[in-house]
């Protein structure tokens, strides 16, 4: 008898041993299931405050600094046209086209890190959203679907419909995309941007305007939809008597891109609907104004 005891005993020890062990087992799962949302929520957190508004930063910075570099750059090409003019033409002329391929690098750089920002900062948001729809999920419900995720033309008609017309169309020419400038300006209201209180004041900046004319100019060759060319025709009015060709930021360039639009019209007149004539002549007459 003494000895069956002994063995219910042992059973029982053991038994009692396993069910502890499991016990431990499942309340360390259920603790490290319990730290994992503030852990994940903590770490994007993190992203979205420190480590996007620093790589934000550094490319400002960047631009900035490749902007000083070459303003110094042409400054100094100038002092030596005016102190040597018999020589200026055979010296600049290399200096300008070493300038201008550097120039076209840095713009190509700071493009790509534009869209890297704006690529890092909707993955950001998409798994934050993804983390917040599974920890609101209820116990045996069925999973949510996965969040619609959030592109740059999303982006550009939230800030327009928010009348944050600098902040859009900033987003829309930096994309070097003339089918999203396009799109920018059908989901902008025209009255509010170039006249955004009622006396004439403009809601974008003018070297946003400088880029718009130049990126919808290129867009105006390849546009065959009437309602796309109208769109582009209208805008490139508004943005024609708006511009000002003697503003600091931008009256080094407002030649160049008249010059070209003027190209890119009389080509379209060749082969547009005869219908657009009359508004490409008008326009036309009012950019000859800018020169």
């Amino acid at each position: 008898a003494l000895g069956g005891d002994g063995n219910k005993q042992g059973k029982l020890a053991k038994s009692l041993e396993r069910h502890a062990k499991e016990s431990a087992e499942r309340a360390a799962k259920e603790a490290v299931a319990g730290m994992k949302p503030a852990i994940m929520n903590s770490l994007h957190q993190t992203m979205r405050e420190v480590m996007v508004p620093a790589y934000e930063s550094a490319t400002r910075q960047m631009f900035q600094q490749t902007s000083s570099t070459l303003e110094q750059g042409l400054a100094q090409i100038s002092l030596n046209q005016a102190n040597n003019a018999a020589n200026a033409s055979s010296s600049i002329a290399p200096t300008l086209q070493a300038m201008s391929a550097q120039l076209m690098k840095m713009s190509e750089s700071i493009q790509s890190l534009n869209m890297e920002v704006v690529q890092l900062r909707s993955a950001v948001n998409n798994v934050s959203v993804q983390n917040q729809n599974a920890s609101a999920q209820q116990p045996g419900g069925a999973p949510a679907g996965p969040p619609r995720p959030v592109g740059i033309r999303d982006e550009v008609t939230a800030l327009c419909h928010s009348r944050r017309y600098e902040e859009a169309f900033t987003k829309a020419v930096s994309a070097s995309d003339g089918d999203l400038v396009l799109f920018a300006c059908k989901n902008a209201d025209a009255g509010a941007v170039f006249n955004s209180n009622g006396e004439g004041v403009i809601s974008i900046s003018q070297p946003i305007l400088i880029c718009l004319m130049q990126q919808l100019g290129a867009v105006l060759i390849s546009a065959e939809d009437g309602g796309d060319v109208r769109v582009i025709l209208n805008w490139l009015q508004e943005i024609a008597v708006t511009i000002d060709p003697t503003n600091v930021n931008i009256q080094r360039h407002v030649g160049s891109v008249v010059q070209q639009l003027l190209a890119n019209i009389n080509s379209k007149m060749s082969t547009c609907d005869p219908a657009f004539r009359r508004p490409l002549q008008m326009l036309i007459q009012i950019l000859r104004g800018l020169l």
